[in-house]
C-alpha cells in the first residue's frame, strides 16, 4: 500500500521531490569510516550513493522500484539490485554503514524494515536514517491551501494500520532500532532548504508522486486546471528570483549495530 506510491514516478520524481530528499544527503554520509562500504537501501535517484563514492566510500545501491533503479543505474554507471525491505539480497553483516534516507516513512512494515537493515550492518557498524515526522511541512501547507482555494476533493491518503505503524517523530524512529537490537548514537532534526522551480513542483504532483499525487488523480480537469492557477498565486511570496524556497526539516537517527 505505502510502497506503492513510489511505484512508476521515477521522472516525475526526479524532477521534483528528489532535490527535497537531497537536503539529508550530506548529513547522511558525514563522516564515513575510511574504505568503508555502504549499502543505499531505497537508492532514488542515486545520488547518496554517488556522494559517497565521491568521497571514496563504496556504495552499493538497491531499490524496489525497477524503474527507479533503471534510471539510477544510468546516472551512476553501475548495476543497481532491484529489492526492498524488509527482504534484501545480502548477506548478515555485510556493510560498515547502511542507509536508508526517507524510506521507512514508505515501507509496509517500518519494524520488519528496522530489523533488516541492522541485519545486513556489519557489527560495530552503523544505520542511518532519516523520515518525516507527522509535523506539517511548508511546502505541505502550500499544497493545502492549493486544494482548498481550488475546490479540490479530499481524496483516501493511504495509510498504515495501526498497528504496523510508527510515531513519526525523532523519538518514534530511534525506538524503530532500538527495538531492532541498534543502540541510537547520534539522534537530531537536520534542517535545510529545498529550492525549486513551480515547474518542477507541479511536474511532481502531476507526476503521480506520493500523496499529493494522489489528490491530483482525485479531481476532474477543471479542478486540476484551478488548482495550478493557485499555486501560481498562492507561491508568490515563497519565490525567489523564480524559484519556490522551502524550509524543510526531518528526523535524523544514527544506531551502531553491537559488537557481540
Amino acid at each position: 500500500m505505502a510502497e506503492a506510491l513510489w511505484t512508476g514516478v521515477a521522472r516525475a520524481y526526479a524532477q521534483s521531490f528528489a532535490g527535497l530528499t537531497a537536503g539529508g544527503i550530506p548529513t547522511l554520509v558525514a563522516g564515513l569510516p575510511p574504505g568503508g562500504r555502504l549499502l543505499d537501501v531505497g537508492c532514488g535517484t542515486g545520488a547518496l550513493v554517488r556522494a559517497a563514492r565521491d568521497g571514496g566510500t563504496e556504495a552499493v545501491a538497491v531499490d524496489l522500484d525497477p524503474d527507479m533503479a533503471a534510471l539510477a543505474a544510468s546516472r551512476l554507471g553501475t548495476d543497481v539490485t532491484v529489492a526492498g525491505l524488509p527482504d534484501l539480497p545480502f548477506a548478515d553483516d555485510g556493510f560498515d554503514t547502511v542507509v536508508a534516507s526517507f524510506v521507512l516513512n514508505h515501507v509496509e512494515d517500518p519494524r520488519s524494515g528496522s530489523r533488516e537493515l541492522v541485519r545486513v550492518a556489519a557489527p560495530g557498524g552503523s544505520v542511518r536514517a532519516t523520515v518525516w515526522t507527522s509535523a506539517p511541512t511548508v511546502h505541505g501547507a502550500l499544497f493545502r491551501e492549493v486544494m482548498e482555494a481550488s475546490g479540490a476533493v479530499e481524496p483516501v491518503i493511504p495509510r498504515l494500520p495501526e498497528h504496523l505503524d510508527f510515531e513519526r517523530s525523532l523519538d518514534g524512529l530511534g525506538q524503530l532500532f532500538a527495538a531492532a537490537g541498534a543502540p541510537v548514537v547520534e539522534a537530531r532534526m537536520v534542517d535545510w532548504d529545498w529550492r525549486v522551480s513551480p515547474d518542477d513542483f507541479w511536474a511532481g504532483v502531476t507526476g503521480g508522486v506520493g500523496n499529493t499525487g494522489v489528490v491530483w488523480a482525485a479531481q476532474d480537469p477543471d479542478t486540476q486546471v484551478r488548482m495550478r492557477e493557485e499555486l501560481d498565486r498562492l507561491a508568490a511570496p515563497l519565490l525567489e528570483d523564480g524559484v519556490l524556497v522551502f524550509g524543510a526539516s526531518a528526523a535524523y537517527v544514527e544506531a551502531r549495530v553491537p559488537r557481540s
